[in-house]
C-alpha cells in the first residue's frame, strides 16, 4: 500500500508526461484525461487537488504551463487572439455568431470577453507584446456534421498504422504488464490486417500470452530465467508477425505520411486505438486535421535546426499524433537571419504533398 502522496506524486509525473505531447501545457482536461486513463490503478486514485497542487509547485522546474484558472485561460487566450490578425479574429466572431445555441464557443464566456476585448479599440496591454502563445487551441470547436465525422478504414491505410504502433510497444516485454500491452495490439492489428496475415497474428497473440502466464506464475530463479527466455521468443514472433503485415512499421518513413484528412483520421484511429483514451478516440472523429512541425535551433553556433514532424488531429487535449513522429536532426539553415521554422518551410515545405493544413511551431526551449 502506498500513501496518499506517493499516489499523487506518481500521477502529477504520469500527466507531466503527457504533457510534453501536448506542447508542454497542462490544462483542467489534461488532467482529467490522465487520471480517467489510470483509474485502475493504485496511483489513479489519487486526489485530483492534491495532484494539482504538486503541478502548480513543479511547473516551472518541468518547464511547463499550467492552465487552471479563469484568469489563466482569459490571458492564454488573450495571447492566441493577440497572435491572430484582425480579419481572422473578425472571421472568428462571426462563425461563433452563424453557430448559434449549438455552438460550445458561443457559451464561453472567457472566449467571448477576449474576443470582445481585442476587438475594441483599447490598447493591447504589454505583456502580450513579445509573447509566445501556446500552440494547443484554448477553446472547444464545434461539431462536425455526422457525414464528415466519418473515418472509414481503408485497406491501404489503417494496417499500417495499426502495425506502427504494435512495433513501438514490441520495444519492451520484460513485465507481464509489457506482454499484455502487446497482446492488446496484436488483437487490435488482427482487426485492420488481411485475411491472409490472421492465423500468423493469432499464433504470436498465443506465444505472447503464454508468456505473459509463464512470467507472473513463476515461482523461483530457474523458472523465471525460463520465463524471460520465453517472453523474448515471443517478443520475436510478435515482431515478425507486425513485420509480414507491414514491412515499414519498424520506423515511420516520410512517404508513408497520410496525405488527406480523411487518411490522417483513420491513421490516428488506428495507431490510438488500444492506448487512446475515450476523449482521445472521439476527439479524432471531430478535431481539426493538421500537420504539426516543431522546429527548434541547436544551442551551440544556432545555425543547425532540428523537425519534428506529426500528421495529426487537434483536441482540447493537445494535437493527437498520427503516426511516430518523422524527425529531421541536424540540418543546415539556408538562412541565419530566420528562425528555425521559417527555415525548416522554406527548405522542406515543398516537399509535403498533402491537402491539410502545415504549422511550424518555433520551440524555444534551449
Amino acid at each position: 500500500m502506498i500513501t496518499a502522496t506517493e499516489r499523487a506524486d506518481w500521477m502529477a509525473l504520469q500527466i507531466f508526461i503527457a504533457a510534453r505531447a501536448n506542447h508542454d501545457v497542462i490544462t483542467h482536461d489534461l488532467v482529467d484525461a490522465v487520471m480517467s486513463r489510470d483509474a485502475d490503478k493504485e496511483q489513479g486514485k489519487a486526489n485530483k487537488e492534491m495532484v494539482r497542487r504538486i503541478i502548480r509547485k513543479k511547473a516551472a522546474s518541468e518547464r511547463v504551463r499550467v492552465i487552471f484558472t479563469e484568469d489563466e485561460r482569459y490571458w492564454a487566450v488573450r495571447e492566441q487572439l493577440h497572435a491572430m490578425t484582425d480579419a481572422e479574429v473578425h472571421a472568428l466572431r462571426d462563425s461563433i455568431a452563424d453557430g448559434g445555441d449549438d455552438d460550445p464557443r458561443g457559451w464561453d464566456k472567457t472566449l467571448i470577453n477576449a474576443v470582445s476585448v481585442r476587438l475594441s479599440n483599447r490598447l493591447a496591454p504589454a505583456r502580450l507584446y513579445g509573447c509566445s502563445p501556446v500552440s494547443i487551441r484554448l477553446w472547444r470547436e464545434p461539431r462536425r456534421p455526422a457525414a464528415e465525422e466519418t473515418a472509414p478504414a481503408t485497406p491501404d491505410t489503417a494496417p499500417l498504422f495499426a502495425a506502427l504502433a504494435a512495433y513501438e510497444v514490441c520495444g519492451f516485454g520484460r513485465t507481464p504488464r509489457d506482454l499484455d500491452d502487446i497482446a492488446r495490439h496484436l488483437i487490435a492489428l488482427e482487426k485492420t490486417a488481411p485475411t491472409e496475415h490472421h492465423m500468423t497474428i493469432v499464433e504470436a497473440h498465443a506465444a505472447v500470452e503464454d508468456a505473459w502466464d509463464a512470467l507472473r506464475t513463476a515461482g523461483n530463479l530457474r523458472a523465471r530465467n525460463a520465463a524471460h527466455d520465453q517472453a523474448r521468443a515471443a517478443v520475436e514472433q510478435a515482431r515478425a508477425a507486425i513485420l509480414a503485415v507491414a514491412p515499414h512499421s519498424h520506423r515511420m518513413h516520410g512517404t508513408d505520411m497520410p496525405a488527406t484528412a480523411d487518411e490522417i483520421r483513420t491513421a490516428a484511429l488506428a495507431y490510438n486505438t488500444v492506448d487512446g483514451t475515450p476523449e482521445e478516440l472521439s476527439a479524432i472523429a471531430t478535431g481539426m486535421v493538421s500537420v504539426r512541425v516543431h522546429c527548434r535551433s541547436d544551442s551551440g553556433t544556432g545555425w543547425t535546426a532540428t523537425a519534428t514532424i506529426t500528421a495529426g488531429v487537434d483536441s482540447p487535449m493537445g494535437h493527437i499524433p498520427a503516426h511516430p513522429p518523422i524527425v529531421l536532426s541536424a540540418f543546415h539553415k539556408r538562412d541565419g537571419r530566420d528562425d528555425a521554422a521559417e527555415n525548416t518551410r522554406r527548405m522542406f515545405g515543398r516537399l509535403f504533398r498533402i491537402s491539410v493544413p502545415v504549422d511550424y511551431v518555433l520551440d524555444r526551449r534551449p
